[in-house]
């Protein structure tokens, strides 16, 4: 099965991207109720007032899925489409069950009511970019714009997981632009690092089997497109993955490794994103196998199990 290839991109004011050289066609059925399209303000609905209950009065967040440009483009070059009515639930329940709940669990409610952006805004389409795709951007800490929202199915495990990833990526971002990790994480694959060149590896290969980059001491290859994606990568990977898939499929690859040290790379980098969790915010990433205190991935893994099994419906 060939790997889409996702790119996370942090919005950065003033900066312009080119106009796409591969765009899907998008079409939305003639029957499907689009949100947001009517020109005029809209009452309050069933819906309106599950999102208000479950994330802006315990959170603080507001749930933008009524179609408003302004919050939805990225670039002036895309081409998107609005979310439809009947997707919003099913992904903001099962959002809330392997984001919030895992990291509740680890780290309390008032981490998430501190940390959490104070915006989610839901498109139907993904971003299609030069022949890859865009699946979320987080812009600072106030907000994450996740998109395919019209193809989410909770009951697809890789699907979940992909969304899973993407929104557990930004919301990393989100940690290191409060409290950044220690600089010294650079060093690690100092030299290995190429901006541009990332996707020249691993080709046509799944997310979460990318041989070549951990051969390089990386978990994907977007995580050798900078120190900032590299550190976020191993947290997110690892989280939605887990650490059995890390220590069965990545380790095994790097420890083969002729160009460098990436298993020893690999396990220090892993090193200092626990250190980094747990000094920062109080958040154990792992198991402790002497005391027997859960970790955050722990978390996670269980709450995927649990809504591809019993997809959340309220």
């Amino acid at each position: 099965m060939k790997k889409t290839k996702v790119i996370y991109a942090l919005l950065l004011m003033g900066l312009a991207f080119g106009a796409l050289s591969c765009r899907e066609k998008e079409t939305i059925a003639d029957d499907i109720v689009i949100p947001g399209l009517g020109g005029t303000e809209e009452a309050a609905n069933d819906l309106d007032k599950w999102l208000y209950e479950n994330f802006t009065e315990p959170y603080n967040i507001e749930v933008v899925y009524r179609w408003d440009a302004a919050q939805m483009y990225t670039t002036l070059a895309s081409r998107l489409v609005p979310v439809e009515f009947d997707a919003v639930k099913p992904m903001m329940a099962a959002i809330r069950d392997v984001w919030f709940e895992p990291y509740i669990q680890a780290a309390g409610a008032d981490f998430i009511k501190q940390m959490s952006p104070k915006k989610v805004v839901l498109v139907g389409s993904p971003e299609y970019q030069n022949g890859s795709i865009k699946l979320g951007q987080a812009e600072g800490a106030r907000k994450i714009l996740l998109l395919n929202a019209n193809n989410f199915d909770p009951t697809d495990e890789a699907g979940l997981k992909q969304a899973l990833h993407t929104i557990l990526h930004e919301f990393a971002h989100i940690l290191h632009q409060t409290v950044m990790f220690d600089k010294t994480y650079q060093d690690i694959s100092a030299g290995f690092y190429n901006a541009t060149g990332w996707k020249e590896y691993d080709r046509n290969q799944p997310t979460d089997y990318n041989p070549e980059s951990y051969a390089r001491g990386f978990v994907s290859n977007y995580a050798m497109s900078g120190k900032d994606e590299d550190f976020v990568e191993v947290l997110s990977m690892i989280l939605v993955y887990g650490k059995q898939w890390f220590d069965e499929t990545v380790l095994p690859a790097a420890e083969k490794s002729e160009e460098t040290d990436a298993y020893n790379a690999l396990q220090q980098k892993l090193s200092m994103v626990e250190s980094y969790l747990l000094n920062s915010w109080g958040i154990r990433f792992l198991d402790d196998e002497v005391t027997g205190e859960r970790g955050l991935e722990s978390y996670v893994q269980e709450a995927v199990s649990k809504v591809v099994a019993t997809p959340p419906m309220e």
